[in-house]
Parts: structure tokens; C-alpha cells; sequence
């Protein structure tokens, strides 16, 4: 699936209507349920603004070849990460297995989630020293470390990664719009795609 090449400018909104279906009983109860295995879908109201003429076609023209109907990878707003000697654990000597964890913004360093949805596998160090990866440790989806060796006793256990979560969309609808002498402003709204 292709990636959507552009960035759009900052303040883009985002969108949730959960599909829900509803069961009508007598007496006023009702019963609600999620319609689909992924019932919230989001949607993105997006904005380029003062294009280039050249840039401003080649956005266009790849929307236009997809024509609202075959879904391509969007980078979702504020979803990209990185980290250098992240910290995630320390040998014990008996311990083999460790959550690689980020913080959730440079923001909250103190809040930490799981590092998963990752642009290349990150680099495990154990003791400052790089390992190498299905033969010193396998690296879950998940962001679960598991080593071949437990780490000895107080080595310091990091990582070095980046990650960023791209939706599979379509785009069923833009404008372009012509602010002067080769400078465009574009809108365009991508609609989540289920799977």
C-alpha cells in the first residue's frame, strides 16, 4: 500500500462517530453494540497551505489516481516518536524477558507507554553494548524483548528507535484553491478505512 507523501499543516482536526446498532425494547430499554469489529473510525480534516503549483498537482494528482476508492497509509497527526538510550529495564541475572517503553510525549517523560508501530526494529543495548537482534534477543510486535542470556546483575538495558502510527485511508473528497501567483491552499478530508 502506498504511503501519502505530504505533510499537512499543523491543527489538523480528527474525527470520531462510532458506528453503534441499536435494539429498541419495550418498556423505553434499549440495547447498544459496536457495529463491526472496529467501530471507530476516525476521520481527518486536513490543510496545505501555499503550495507551490508543482507541489499542489502532485498532491492532487495522487489523490485523483486513488479517486476515493483505493485506500493508502496516512502518518495520523502527532503519532511519530523517537528515543535515544531509552532506558527500559536493568539485568537481574535471571530475568530474560522486558516491555520496550517511550515516553508518550517529550512533554511527559514520566509517562510511559508501550514503543510498537515502528518505522525500522529499534537497537537493544545491554550494558551500552549493541546486541544483535535473533541471536542475543527477539523483539516482539508488541514491543516484548525476550534475551537468549538474562542480562547480568545491574546492567543497564536501553534502546534506541523511532515509531509512528500510519491509518490506512481515503480521501473521497478536496479543494484547491488558487491564492496567487504559484500559491495554493488544499484541503482534503481522509476517512479511516476498517482492516
Amino acid at each position: 500500500m502506498e504511503r501519502f507523501p505530504f505533510t499537512p499543516d499543523y491543527g489538523a482536526q480528527a474525527d470520531a462517530a462510532p458506528r453503534v446498532r441499536r435494539a429498541q425494547f419495550g418498556d423505553g430499554y434499549s440495547q447498544r453494540s459496536g457495529d463491526g469489529l472496529n467501530p471507530v473510525l476516525r476521520r481527518w480534516a486536513l490543510q496545505f497551505s501555499n503550495l507551490a503549483k508543482l507541489n499542489a498537482d502532485a498532491l492532487e494528482a495522487f489523490l485523483r489516481a486513488r479517486a476515493g476508492v483505493e485506500p493508502f497509509e496516512f502518518v495520523t497527526p502527532d503519532t511519530a516518536w523517537s528515543v535515544a538510550v531509552q532506558p527500559f529495564g536493568a539485568g537481574d541475572g535471571a530475568r530474560t524477558q522486558w516491555l520496550l517503553r517511550r515516553p508518550l510525549s517529550p512533554e511527559t517523560p514520566e509517562l510511559l507507554v508501550p514503543a510498537t508501530n515502528w518505522t525500522a526494529p529499534p537497537t537493544i543495548y545491554v550494558a551500552g553494548v549493541a546486541q544483535v537482534a535473533g541471536t542475543a534477543y527477539v523483539l516482539s510486535a508488541s514491543g516484548l524483548v525476550t534475551f537468549a542470556v538474562a542480562p547480568a546483575t545491574g546492567a543497564a538495558l536501553t534502546f534506541t528507535g523511532a515509531g509512528e502510527l500510519a491509518a490506512h485511508v481515503v480521501c473521497e473528497e478536496w479543494h484547491r484553491t488558487a491564492k496567487g501567483f504559484n500559491a495554493y491552499d488544499f484541503t482534503a478530508t481522509f476517512q479511516e478505512e476498517a482492516g
